[in-house]
């Protein structure tokens, strides 16, 4: 047994158990994702590393799960750039939404596909159905609504608990009664890039920099602040949160995160953040700094991949309350050498590409990784 001290910093789920990995004297020094039993941690399941702070994947994940949004990405160069000064491919990128499901044994996507040449403008919204969450999903073409999106299933007590579909995107709210639409405003959301949840009869969300959580009783209403997050990486900075809220009543944030100073190994650049509350109040992150998801996937076809980034993350959860994917935008291109010479790439630092904005000359798509449960 490896016995790794890994400490917490403080600002104001499952039943599987994983191998014992860090030494502690409360479940806060194991992100609240596993139990502090005589001293040592005891992770759940998929989690595992210092602290149960590391999301644990499968070995073998599905060739499906390498792009849920696959086509017209047929005449992407196997290596970058897709965008040049003087070339745009045909490849359309999509980068990442919400699966909800199994509804009705199906699993539904809503992924934004952008215009030709572009991570900055959205030209359709792409609805997605599949048996399975790994693909292959058919798709049908919605109207143009923006991008970022989030989703909530939930039991409107203002209706009778009747189930309600919710779609969050472009700064609003819309809703449904049958998860294929029509969805209709139902009001403002609680900023760019929204990470809500519905719990005890109120919305909480937080937004792009998850510096704070606000909620309301009902959808429509005014948001309000709830709880400040003060903690940060000592690198990089934060941002698309996913908020959950775990089977023993924690609440957890999982962050993409980057660093745009890094420009080459980019496999070892800065991905992402986890933040973790009792409450949804006092805020904490694990010291040195944790990340929750990693840079590498082995598919079942024998390949590797080192994507220089992944952001977005969306998590999914079992009938059990068990944490079973993980699904990610992602350059489908660039792998760890990085893209430091490109050109079409915003905020060069010191003449240097970002491992993390190669996605912009690059083709980029949507995957799903599978863990290990």
């Amino acid at each position: 047994v490896v016995v790794v001290v890994a400490t917490i910093i403080s600002m104001s789920v499952c039943s599987a158990r994983e191998e014992i990995t860090t030494s502690c004297t409360s479940n806060l020094n194991c992100s609240l994702n596993g139990v502090c039993t005589a001293g040592a941690c005891v992770c759940d399941k998929p989690w595992g590393g210092p602290g149960c702070g590391v999301l644990q994947y499968l070995m073998n994940q599905s060739i499906s799960s390498k792009n849920l949004y696959p086509h017209n990405d047929s005449d992407a160069p196997a290596t970058g750039p897709c965008v040049t000064k003087t070339h745009v491919c045909d490849a359309l990128n999509t980068w990442n939404g919400p699966i909800a499901g199994p509804i009705n044994g199906k699993y539904h996507m809503f992924n934004p596909l952008y215009r030709k040449g572009s991570l900055l403008g959205t030209q359709a919204l792409m609805y997605g159905v599949s048996d399975n969450i790994e693909g292959p999903y058919t798709w049908a073409t919605w109207p143009n609504m923006g991008s970022n999106p989030a989703f909530v299933t939930f039991n409107d007590p203002n209706a009778g608990n009747k189930t309600v579909y919710s779609l969050w995107i472009s700064g609003k709210v819309y809703t449904a009664s049958d998860i294929a639409g029509p969805y209709t405003e139902a009001g403002p959301g609680p900023g760019g890039n929204p990470a809500p949840i519905f719990h005890n009869g109120k919305w909480f969300a937080t937004s792009q920099r998850t510096n704070m959580i606000v909620t309301t009783d009902k959808l429509g209403n005014p948001w309000t602040p709830y709880a400040n997050i003060s903690v940060k990486l000592d690198r990089g900075t934060q941002e698309d949160p996913f908020l959950y809220i775990d089977t023993r009543g924690n609440w957890h944030i999982i962050n993409h995160a980057y660093d745009t100073s890094e420009y080459e190994q980019c496999g070892k650049s800065v991905l992402s953040a986890h933040v973790f509350s009792p409450d949804g109040l006092n805020w904490f992150m694990l010291k040195p700094d944790v990340e929750p998801y990693t840079h590498t996937v082995h598919y079942e076809d024998g390949t590797t991949h080192t994507y220089n980034t992944l952001e977005r993350p969306n998590c999914h959860f079992n009938a059990q309350g068990q944490l079973t994917h993980i699904n990610l935008a992602a350059d489908l291109m660039t792998q760890d050498a990085g893209c430091e010479d490109y050109k079409s790439c915003p905020a060069i630092h010191n003449g240097h590409c970002a491992c993390t904005n190669c996605k912009y000359a690059d083709h980029a798509g949507t995957i799903i990784i599978a863990l290990d449960v």
